[in-house]
């Protein structure tokens, strides 16, 4: 019997996510894991390696994930550009093989979030009042070093005359330091275009393969955007008993520019629809259920409600335990019913179905412990019990928990995984 085409094969692929998200019932579970350095890990490159030589990545993702036979293989984007952030002197991230000593690690540890207080609690009239010049001149020289001439930039005032604009922009570009920026923001560009056309030629060799990309889009909750770039953690968890007020205009003021945003990148790619949201401190551990009530949900489901009434899927992934807020993400699924993908990581997957499992797709969430140190067979029995509870009405995709298949996942374990989908996850019509 003749194998089918690739062609055949990614239509089959996609079409049974796409059932599984509509919360119909395709032939199987769709199998469609996550994974930052597990590939290259697999093919014996070091971290500097993946996050310096992005052609040998495409090499190594397509030789590891191609004989899975996943439903759909990850992308490849979160292996940063490292030389981007060499080039700008990015301050919020530590890396493998980082040109300045201060943020270089060793090569074999993966990358590193590096939060600040980029701005204090008294400025948070300045941002509201000014939010792109207050970003243009305050956070973005705080996030990269080498543009810190746009400290000096004109103010909106000055821009709003063309005679300002013919006086303030040959002053500004001409002259030190703006000048001496302009060639390192070029240099950086021309790079970015060069990673992003090596993520396409994955792309595009995947689907040769018959094997379609999760998504190619994601945007971040406003509150984690003010938490971690903005005023830090500290600083974001005194403000909510400090500056209250200030800290949800601030959230709020990031939903309309979420949404245009993403909404924007999803037209570039009109075949992604899926939009990856990792979410971070609405998790049980870093705020209570009233709190995340009042200073975190409110704009998160502003901002997956918008991206939905432009034809997107938010796929927030609840990193951590979010079993209390069951709840908010109850009461959305009904609103949007097959439109949005809940992905968990510590949560009770089989208590998520219960409780909504007729409304949202789940996603999740085989332990990233038991693909590191267990055994083939724990796997295949953790699988085996996750799907029996979650499969039925269909709405479940299988993947693992925190950020997928961990790096150091054995192998063998990974198959594991894999086969008992394939075994177990047949729906009998």
């Amino acid at each position: 019997m003749s194998q089918p085409s690739p062609r055949k094969l990614f239509k089959e692929r996609n079409q049974r996510v796409k059932d599984a998200i509509a919360l119909k019932e395709p032939d199987r579970v769709p199998i469609t894991p996550m994974s930052t350095f597990f590939p290259t890990e697999q093919k014996g490159l070091s971290k500097k390696e993946a996050m310096y030589e992005p052609e040998k990545v495409v090499q190594a993702a397509i030789d590891v994930f191609a004989p899975y036979n996943w439903d759909q293989v990850p992308p490849i984007i979160n292996l940063y550009p490292a030389k981007f952030f060499d080039i700008l002197g990015a301050t919020f991230f530590k890396w493998p093989g980082a040109e300045r000593e201060e943020f270089r690690l060793r090569d074999d540890q993966p990358y590193q979030f590096v939060e600040g207080e980029k701005m204090s609690a008294s400025e948070y009239e300045d941002l509201l009042e000014d939010p792109t010049g207050f970003i243009l001149r305050k956070i973005m020289p705080g996030h990269y070093t080498y543009l810190d001439g746009f400290k000096t930039f004109p103010l909106s005032s000055t821009l709003a005359s063309p005679y300002g604009v013919m006086l303030g922009f040959p002053l500004y570009f001409g002259l030190p330091p703006a000048k001496d920026m302009m060639p390192k923001i070029q240099e950086a560009v021309e790079y970015f275009f060069k990673w992003f056309a090596t993520m396409n030629k994955y792309e595009t060799e995947m689907k040769k393969l018959g094997f379609p990309i999760q998504f190619m889009n994601m945007a971040q909750a406003p509150f984690d955007l003010v938490s971690e770039f903005l005023r830090g953690m500290r600083g974001a968890m005194l403000d909510m008993y400090r500056k209250p007020e200030e800290l949800k205009k601030t959230a709020e003021l990031f939903v309309k520019t979420t949404i245009q945003t993403t909404v924007s990148y999803g037209k570039m790619n009109p075949s992604h629809k899926v939009v990856f949201m990792p979410l971070h401190r609405g998790a049980e551990g870093f705020m209570n259920d009233k709190q995340f009530a009042t200073f975190y949900w409110p704009t998160l489901a502003k901002v997956m409600d918008g991206f939905i009434k432009n034809g997107l899927i938010p796929m927030p992934f609840f990193e951590g335990k979010y079993d209390a807020r069951f709840e908010y993400l109850a009461e959305f699924a009904r609103e949007h019913k097959g439109q949005v993908i809940y992905w968990f990581d510590q949560s009770d997957i089989i208590k998520a179905k219960e409780a909504f499992g007729d409304h949202a797709c789940i996603r999740g969430n085989v332990p990233g412990s038991l693909l590191v140190t267990g055994s083939p067979h724990q796997v295949e029995e953790y699988v085996k019990k996750t799907i029996e509870a979650c499969k039925e009405g269909g709405g479940f995709l299988v993947d693992g928990a925190v950020s997928g298949i961990p790096d150091e996942a054995r192998a063998e374990n990974v198959k594991a995984m894999t086969d008992a989908v394939f075994k177990y996850g047949v729906y009998r019509k």
